[in-house]
């Protein structure tokens, strides 16, 4: 049995994506004022109550996914993977992250957003999207397309899918929190990173039958 299968929707899920990150990436860019308005008020709320002890916490939870890590942890987990012969998979990680590094990286070159006034100095480079939230759906897309099926309990298997959504979005605030981004940043990495894997999730598709041909694949699962 084959990891992903054959989505019709996939399609228009690109498509929609696309369509949704293209729009805000062009509002971004062209700073306007409804994007600005939007992050202003999101930025309030979320820095509202501000103490050594929060500061702290978040910072951690974005050590944590920060992109240098965020590669530790995927090759953790193809190491994993290729350990009980989900070879091709664990290349697939990967590569999915390896290639969307590169997506973000022209998006960031294209869009060149300054980073919020007063962020740290070891957040440097542009804004948009965000690296960690990019980074972290990533990971965790993985985990929940990989991983999550063999829990064979399903309230298991949910609270997993749980702790998963939780913590994209605590890697979401704590980057609003510490200043290092605007909250459109880690929307536009939310799009970006759902576009590039219904990309490369298409890709396994079509590669999976070919690479279990080669020598190293050969007995691995699909």
């Amino acid at each position: 049995m084959m990891l992903f299968n054959r989505d019709r929707d996939r399609p228009w899920k690109f498509g929609l994506t696309t369509i949704l990150f293209l729009i805000l990436a062009f509002y971004v860019k062209a700073q306007n004022a409804y994007v600005a308005f939007l992050d202003s008020s999101v930025i309030d709320v979320v820095q509202k109550d501000q103490s050594n002890g929060r500061m702290l916490f978040w910072r951690g939870v974005a050590t944590l996914m920060e992109p240098k890590m965020i590669i530790v942890w995927t090759v953790i987990l193809a190491f994993l993977l290729w350990g009980f012969k989900f070879k091709i998979p664990a290349v697939w990680c990967l590569a999915t992250l390896a290639g969307g590094d590169v997506v973000a990286y022209v998006v960031k070159d294209l869009v060149q957003r300054a980073r919020p006034a007063g962020h740290l100095a070891i957040d440097n480079g542009y804004s948009f999207p965000s690296g960690h939230v990019f980074g972290t759906f990533l990971l965790m897309a993985m985990i929940w397309l990989i991983l999550i099926p063999m829990i064979a309990t399903p309230w298991r298997a949910w609270l997993v899918r749980l702790i998963v959504i939780v913590w994209i979005i605590m890697v979401m605030i704590s980057r609003i929190y510490v200043g290092a981004h605007f909250p459109t940043d880690t929307i536009g990495a939310l799009l970006l990173a759902y576009l590039w894997l219904q990309v490369a999730q298409g890709l396994y598709i079509r590669l999976a039958p070919v690479m279990k041909r080669w020598p190293l694949l050969t007995h691995s699962e699909l």
